[in-house]
């Protein structure tokens, strides 16, 4: 009889983006390889502060030992709060805590650091500490994210890397005459960052920005007050098969997020042979890009970004052969080893 696995995901109802790409992926992985895998997820919301706690609360009182009379043989569990649950074969995949009780926690993102901020860290920080290690095995999706739970919670991990979604079907071709931008259009991907660089850069430099979110409207309004709103398209959801024709027909591919757990977009352009133009605190994308190598690694402001797009867009091959290093770099990652770790228990 096939082992049952359930996958644990706390959900954002209607939000989709690399977290729900991940599950999905690993429950295609495992099935392929003769489990029976299902996702299980529950809807998360962080506000008010008795939702967050509610949801704490509603994963350690999930029943997971058996489903319709048969065992369930393996946990996994990913986001914050869905490692809580209890079960007697429990491994961790961490894909992410609530990062607003820690490394965001004195800044805008954070909870808020007076009295009530202060509860919340330490009810989620002691809910962490002691879930996470009722877990056999402590996994992660990268060293980032290893290195925040030893930072914060004293815990050891491993970080386990997994290829895109699409992997195989990337392709590269000719450097274009755009910079791209692919993910969601929130604050902490900075994407008004790359559209402030356009005033330094080459006149001939545009940007083709690839993803919904709530700073659309920001963006946008941003290339108006610039008067670069010729140079920069957005072009909101795009399907797989046009997603990998942008990635190819990219001069390089801009990924500066605020300390970004792991991020597919650096994989994706890497694996389409495209320079990654990153910042030096941009977190998991720096366990990959190396600069001057594979791309450019800048401070956080739109001169020091503006430069490094002018050296490529002034250096075609220089271009070439970074997205060729980059190819190296990644080209080994693939699902065999993570399916191998998560299920050794099995």
């Amino acid at each position: 009889m096939k082992k049952k696995i359930a996958i644990l995901h706390a959900q954002v109802p209607f939000v989709t983006g690399g977290a729900e790409l991940m599950v999905n992926s690993l429950k295609a992985n495992l099935i392929s390889r003769g489990f029976e895998a299902e996702i299980i997820a529950l809807p998360f919301k962080w506000y008010p502060e008795n939702s967050l706690y509610d949801n704490m609360l509603a994963w350690r009182l999930l029943d997971l030992s058996e489903s319709n009379g048969q065992k369930i043989d393996l946990v996994i569990g990913t986001k914050f709060p869905s490692y809580g649950a209890i079960h007697d074969n429990k491994v961790i995949w961490m894909i992410q805590q609530y990062r607003q009780v820690y490394d965001l926690y004195d800044s805008q993102y954070g909870v808020g650091n007076d009295v009530n901020g202060k509860q919340i860290r330490e009810r989620v920080s002691n809910y962490d500490k002691i879930t996470v290690q009722e877990a056999k095995s402590v996994y992660t999706i990268s060293k980032n994210v290893s290195n925040r739970l030893k930072r914060y919670n004293g815990i050891d991990s491993e970080p386990l890397y997994q290829p895109p979604p699409m992997y195989g079907k990337y392709k590269t071709g000719d450097p274009g005459d755009y910079i791209c931008s692919v993910g969601r259009l929130d604050k902490l991907k900075r994407n008004d960052l790359l559209i402030e660089s356009l005033a330094h850069c080459d006149k001939n430099v545009k940007l083709k920005i690839a993803g919904k979110g709530p700073e659309l409207e920001n963006l946008i309004s941003l290339t108006r007050k610039l008067k670069v709103e010729d140079r920069v398209e957005f072009l909101g959801f795009v399907p797989d098969d046009e997603l990998i024709e942008l990635y190819a027909n990219s001069r390089a591919v801009y990924f500066a997020p605020v300390d970004e757990d792991y991020g597919y977009i650096t994989l994706e352009a890497f694996l389409s042979e495209k320079p990654v133009i990153t910042c030096n605190d941009s977190g998991g994308v720096l366990e990959f890009v190396e600069d001057g190598h594979s791309g450019f690694v800048v401070e956080p402001n739109s001169e020091s970004l503006a430069s490094s797009i002018n050296k490529i867009w002034f250096d075609k091959k220089k271009s070439i052969d970074m997205g060729r290093s980059g190819y190296e770099i990644v080209k080994d990652i693939n699902w065999d080893n993570v399916i191998k770790k998560l299920t050794c228990l099995l």
